[in-house]
């Protein structure tokens, strides 16, 4: 199964949630239906210059998620809910369609304050799963990325090409030294896309979760100087 976690902490955790405006008495989704057409024609107009777009080639792209993608992600949350419940305990917190605006709102805003992108992985011109890139708090500056895939778009080698574009995104737009992607010992799939690109074995970190649970997880590195020898 191609997933690899993306919350670490409370706020990390209540942010994949799209929850963390309403706690600060964010009302801007009041209007319902409403509202939520108007911040999408918003988002339209503000992406339509500066939407990131990366090929993956063979009929796939990586797409910036905007707020019309919405509907779309959050079917594909529900209709993954209980095969994602056991690495990414955020699905819990997704409970309509809603949830899934603010988690984008809030992504867009990281974005344009340089902390965060996230990216929907489209096959075939339709949304199969999400792959993001975050700037870490570790002393060293460094970017990890976090992905999860619909079951039916496993196999098709489209996480292994997403987690490559945006590793070289990472490097050259962001210009850091190292990319990390964390994952559970026992999540073989999620495991198989660092080692398949080279990201070398830096070691373990033990983590509390907001759902209570204590995990270990495995941290793959890529430094900038590697990675350019793997695309000469």
């Amino acid at each position: 199964m191609h997933l690899s976690g993306l919350s670490r902490s409370s706020q990390r955790f209540r942010e994949h949630a799209g929850l963390l405006d309403a706690e600060r008495g964010d009302n801007s989704l009041a209007g319902g239906r409403e509202g939520v057409k108007e911040m999408t024609a918003f988002w339209r107009r503000w992406m339509g210059r500066k939407q990131v777009i990366l090929s993956l080639g063979e009929g796939a792209e990586l797409r910036q998620l905007t707020m019309q993608d919405a509907p779309a992600l959050y079917a594909l949350t529900v209709r993954n809910r209980e095969r994602l419940r056991r690495w990414m305990t955020w699905v819990d917190f997704v409970n309509s369609e809603e949830d899934t605006c603010g988690f984008i709102r809030e992504s867009l805003r990281n974005f344009r304050s340089g902390r965060s992108l996230q990216m929907g992985i489209w096959w075939g011109g339709t949304l199969v799963g999400t792959i993001g890139l975050f700037r870490t708090a570790s002393a060293e500056p460094e970017a990890e990325i976090g992905y999860w895939i619909d079951e039916s778009a496993e196999g098709q080698g489209l996480v292994t090409r997403a987690a490559r574009a945006l590793t070289q995104y990472a490097f050259e737009h962001w210009q850091v030294p190292t990319v990390r992607i964390r994952v559970e010992p026992d999540n073989v799939r999620s495991r198989a896309i660092p080692e398949r690109l080279g990201f070398r074995l830096r070691g373990e970190v033990e983590e509390d979760w907001a759902d209570g649970s204590h995990r270990t997880l495995l941290v793959y590195v890529m430094h900038a100087s590697d990675f350019q020898k793997t695309t000469q």
